[in-house]
């Protein structure tokens, strides 16, 4: 049980990948970023969003790259949580595509009983907390060429199903964003992910972490992104703003680092916000790595692989 409520508070905190007021909200894994590139960057890519991570973030960002592309992530998260997801762009017949999918697993979770005659809570064996959604992504590269030049669009519909022990629910939402490339230096995003279904276990029926957001990128030099984005959940009433940077040295080795605003540092340390990370790419083939200090509860470390062709 304590492994449970340890990692419930972990969710719950305001923080670089999590945003959101105890118990407002259910599928809390939905406030995850699944790509280990945005992460690193804080969260700020909704601007940026070129690759098939973009399924996760903005569906826009799909219409953003030609190519087809496989991408997979993971992590072991806080209290032996297991994290990972899947992710894929394409194109048919001129049109771009993405899936997603993404998984959060949390074992053993200890099972109590009523207290006995001398007050103790006697232990009833474990048990397993599983989450997960697959998304199906649509994009289009200039959505409106003759009114709006320069805008991209996309929408994706997901499919959500939480469990706890034996006990299921399960949701649909639909996302939906834009990313106006304003200049060759200049794009601008906005974005709505999560609007959907309630989640229903037994009784109780809860929101899903509905979030706006608004972004900005700005290329100061060819290899140099730099991004700044505002989120806003909306069921939790929570803001966050953040920034992020990405560095590509030659082409192949990119530094990232980025910070969002919100979190506990008065429980969490003062290093808590920080996100760093680094992404390599050769002939087609990508690793990318994020690194989330999280004080007292440890430090998150997340890994991802793409291959384009």
């Amino acid at each position: 049980m304590r492994k449970l409520l340890i990692f419930s508070l972990a969710l719950a905190m305001p923080a670089g990948v999590y945003a959101s007021g105890v118990g407002t909200t259910a599928a809390s894994f939905l406030k995850v970023s699944m790509s280990p590139r945005a992460l690193a960057m804080a969260g700020a890519f909704g601007a940026l969003a070129d690759d098939s991570g973009a399924v996760f973030i903005n569906p826009a960002g799909l219409a953003q790259s030609d190519k087809r592309e496989v991408g997979l992530g993971f992590t072991n998260y806080l209290q032996g949580a297991k994290m990972g997801n899947l992710s894929y762009a394409g194109t048919i017949s001129g049109n771009r595509f993405g899936f997603g999918a993404s998984f959060l697993n949390v074992g053993d979770i200890e099972r109590r009983g009523l207290n006995d005659n001398a007050g103790a809570v006697s232990a009833l064996g474990s048990f397993d907390s599983n989450d997960l959604a697959v998304t199906l992504a649509y994009a289009k590269k200039e959505f409106m060429p003759d009114s709006l030049p320069g805008l991209d669009a996309g929408c994706a519909v997901k499919f959500i199903n939480s469990s706890i022990d034996s006990k299921n629910a399960s949701a649909v939402a639909a996302d939906a964003g834009a990313i106006y490339h304003a200049s060759p230096k200049i794009n601008v995003s906005l974005s709505m992910q999560n609007l959907g279904t309630k989640m229903k276990f037994v009784d109780a029926a809860d929101p899903l972490p509905f979030k706006i957001a608004a972004g900005a990128l700005y290329k100061a030099v060819s290899n140099l992104n730099v991004t700044a984005e505002l989120s806003e959940y909306v069921n939790d009433e929570k803001f966050y703003p953040a920034f992020g940077a990405e560095y590509w040295i030659r082409n192949a080795f990119a530094l990232r680092g980025g910070y969002k605003f919100g979190y506990d540092t008065s429980n969490l340390g003062a290093v808590v916000g920080l996100s760093l990370g680094f992404g390599v790419k050769v002939a087609g083939l990508g690793v990318d790595y994020a690194y989330l200090p999280f004080g007292d509860l440890g430090n998150v470390h997340r890994f991802g692989f793409w291959l384009q062709f």
